[in-house]
C-alpha cells in the first residue's frame, strides 16, 4: 500500500475518488493547516493547487478529470474542473459551490450556495449550468451522476423540515420517497438509473436502500440472505453491474460500521426440484432437479464458486475449491459441510444442468409439506416452492 502523503510534505491525506485506471483524487493537508486537492497517478502525486488556502478533490472520471471545490479568501469554496494539467473555476452562479461527481463526458453534479444557508443542486454540462431545483424546499444537493447525466442526491421538501432522495432525469426532479421515515438521501447512481443511498424507517432506524425504476425504493436488508446477521445502514455507490458498496453492522462486532460489497444474483431462467425428507425425527434429505442459466449469467463454475443450498431456513454452503470436475464434465462433491454429510452432483446436459443433493444427520430440516428450495451457484440463483415427498 502506498501512502500518498509520503514525500509530499503533507501531514494528512484523504482519498475520495478513484477511476478504472487507479488514479485517485482527494486532498492533503500540510503543517500550516492548508489543504490542497491532489491527483495520484502512476505513483506520482500532483498538487492541484488552490487560489486560497484550501482545495479538495472529490471525484475523478476515467479521463483523469477531477472535480471538487477550491476555497477563495472567505468562507465559501468554488467548484472546479481539473483537466489536461489546468484547473478551471466552473463559474457556477452563487456565493459558493462544490463539484461532487463527474461522469465520462465531463458533466458535473454538485450544489451551489445562493446564500449562507440556501443551496441548490446543479448540473454542469458543456459550459452550461442548470439549476436542478428542489422538491419544494429551499435546499438541494447533487451527489451522484451517471453516464446519461442523470443526477441523484437529496432535496428538502416543503417546510424545510425533512429531505428526500431524488432522481433528476430529462429536466425534472423525482421524489424517491423514504422507507417510512422522515429522511432519505441518494448517494450513488448507475447507467440504468438505479440509485443507492440511505433512508430512515418508520421506527427511526437508518437502512441502506436500492431504488430501481421498476420496483421503486427497497430496503437492501430485504434483498440479502436471511440470517446473515448484517444490518445494512447506508449504500454509498452502485456500478453498472449492479454491485453496491456501503456500510453496516455485523453480529459480535464492536458496534462500529463495517464496509460491505453486494453482488447481485442472476436468476435461473428455469428451475425445477423434487424433494424428499425422511427420518423420525426428520434427519435426511434428497433433492433432484434441473436448471437453465438466465439472461445476464456469465456461466457457472462450481469448482471456483461457492454453492449454497437452502431448504427454507435450513442452509448449507459448500465453499469454492470443494467440487471436482470429472472426465465427463460433471461437477461432484462428497464430504461433510457444517456437520452434514453431503453428496452433490451438477451435470451439464443439452439445455442446461441437472443436479442431485443427498444429505443426512442434519438438524433443523423443515417439517412443513411446502418447502422453498433455493440453489445459488456463484452469482446465479434459482428458487422454487415444492411439496416434499414424505
Amino acid at each position: 500500500m502506498n501512502t500518498l502523503a509520503s514525500g509530499s510534505g503533507w501531514t494528512l491525506s484523504v482519498g475520495f475518488g478513484i477511476n478504472d485506471a487507479g488514479q485517485i483524487t482527494g486532498y492533503g493537508t500540510n503543517s500550516n493547516g492548508e489543504s490542497h486537492a491532489f491527483l495520484y497517478s502512476g505513483g506520482a502525486v500532483t498538487d492541484l493547487g488552490t487560489p486560497g488556502t484550501q482545495s479538495y478533490g472529490y471525484a475523478i472520471n476515467n479521463s483523469g478529470q477531477v472535480t471538487g471545490s477550491q476555497r477563495l479568501p472567505g468562507f465559501f469554496g468554488r467548484a472546479f474542473l481539473y483537466s489536461g494539467g489546468s484547473t478551471t473555476d466552473l463559474g457556477i452562479p452563487g456565493v459558493g459551490s462544490v463539484g461532487s461527481a463527474i461522469n465520462a463526458s465531463g458533466q458535473i453534479a454538485g450544489w451551489a450556495n445562493t446564500s449562507f444557508s440556501v443551496f441548490r443542486a446543479f448540473l454542469y454540462s458543456g459550459g452550461v449550468t442548470t439549476d436542478l431545483g428542489t422538491l419544494g424546499g429551499s435546499r438541494s444537493a447533487g451527489l451522484g451522476i451517471n453516464a446519461s447525466g442523470q443526477v441523484t442526491g437529496y432535496s428538502y421538501i416543503v417546510g424545510d423540515a425533512t429531505y428526500h432522495a431524488f432522481l433528476y432525469s430529462g429536466g425534472s426532479m423525482t421524489d424517491l420517497g423514504t422507507l417510512g421515515g422522515t429522511f432519505s438521501d441518494g448517494l450513488g447512481i448507475n447507467a440504468s438509473g438505479q440509485v443507492a443511498g440511505y433512508s430512515f424507517t418508520s421506527g427511526s432506524g437508518e437502512v441502506a436502500f436500492l431504488y430501481t425504476p421498476s420496483a421503486g425504493m427497497v430496503d437492501l436488508n430485504t434483498l440479502i440472505p436471511s440470517g446473515s446477521g448484517w444490518t445494512l445502514l447506508a449504500a454509498y455507490g452502485i456500478n453498472d453491474a449492479g454491485q453496491i458498496t456501503g456500510c453496516g453492522t455485523i453480529p459480535n462486532g464492536n458496534g462500529a460500521a463495517e464496509p460491505f460489497l453486494l453482488v447481485p444474483v442472476v436468476p435461473f431462467s428455469a428451475f425445477t426440484a423434487d424433494l424428499e425428507i425422511s427420518g423420525n425425527p426428520l434427519s435426511s434429505f434428497e433433492i433432484n432437479g434441473s436448471f437453465t442459466l438466465g439472461a445476464g449469467s456469465h456461466g457457472i463454475d462450481p469448482v471456483n464458486e461457492p454453492v449454497t443450498l437452502a431448504l427454507d431456513t435450513f442452509s448449507i454452503t459448500i465453499p469454492k475449491k470443494s467440487f471436482t470436475r470429472t472426465s465427463t464434465g460433471a461437477f461432484q462433491y462428497e464430504g461433510s459441510v457444517q456437520g452434514v454429510p453431503l453428496e452433490f452432483r451438477i451435470i451439464p446436459v443439452t439445455n442446461g444442468f441437472t443436479f442431485t443433493a443427498e444429505g443426512n444427520r442434519a438438524t433443523g430440516l423443515p417439517a412443513t409439506k411446502l418447502v422453498t428450495i433455493t440453489l445459488t451457484i456463484g452469482d446465479d440463483m434459482g428458487t422454487k416452492t415444492v411439496r416434499r415427498g414424505s
